[in-house]
């Protein structure tokens, strides 16, 4: 007889589909290679809807951790050694990429409200072939940091950069995920041309609200993949 899981309360449906499909793979009930349950037999399985499904699945997907073929189903793509970080270093992990984060909310505003005003048109130039590069996202913070001429400021930027190494190789990230990294690049376009039309009122909203949402999708990310317990 097939196991029901009995969902509980507090939590989104999708959050705890996710977390039940995660546990799973942890626990070694599905291994690297595996084909998950059909979206039917999940739905049975969970008691819940066929949307809730799929938004765990897609989730668990741009997250690496599982990848569905049209046709055919969802595969397990890590073993569950991967999905069992050391907690500390996960927790260290956590702890200095917010604090970080929280720090250029402070700040980097108002450095894209100074850089609207001081930028020449090469810097405009080089900050606009950051934007949808594939090189690390704080490429751009950094071109823009650079139009001020302070190396006080680009030293500090680099001091917040220096978090500890991401302990989970085989997952990927918010910046590396397709929607949310297509949503990074949009909001550097809104802020470089803000900049570039000398606006520095939108350019310090723009990188206030880029920022806000970066530290938001983290914040998710470390919460459906790798409570700490905090």
């Amino acid at each position: 007889m097939e196991k029901r899981y009995i969902l509980t309360s507090g939590k989104k449906l999708y959050e705890q589909v996710l977390e039940r499909i995660k546990g799973m793979i942890a626990q070694g009930t599905y291994q690297k290679g595996d084909m998950l349950p059909s979206e039917k037999e999940l739905m049975e399985m969970m008691g819940v809807s066929r949307i809730t499904v799929r938004q765990a699945l897609r989730l668990l997907s741009e997250a690496g951790l599982i990848e569905t073929r049209k046709g055919k189903g969802s595969f397990i793509l890590i073993d569950h050694t991967q999905l069992t970080p050391e907690l500390s270093a996960m927790r260290d992990y956590r702890r200095g990429f917010l604090e970080s984060t929280d720090a250029r909310i402070l700040l980097e505003p108002a450095i894209a409200q100074k850089a609207a005003s001081v930028a020449t048109q090469e810097e405009m130039d080089a900050l606009e072939q950051c934007v949808y590069t594939t090189l690390p996202e704080d490429i751009f913070h950094k071109s823009m940091i650079s139009m001020l001429h302070n190396p006080i400021l680009l030293d500090w930027f680099d001091q917040l950069s220096r978090v500890e190494a991401y302990p989970v190789s085989s997952l990927i990230p918010p910046a590396r995920q397709k929607a949310i990294g297509a949503n990074f690049s949009d909001q550097h376009l809104k802020i470089c041309k803000a900049i570039r039309n000398r606006n520095g009122e939108y350019a310090y909203f723009y990188m206030k609200e880029h920022l806000e949402y970066v530290r938001e999708a983290y914040e998710e990310y470390f919460r459906l993949f790798f409570s700490t317990g905090e």
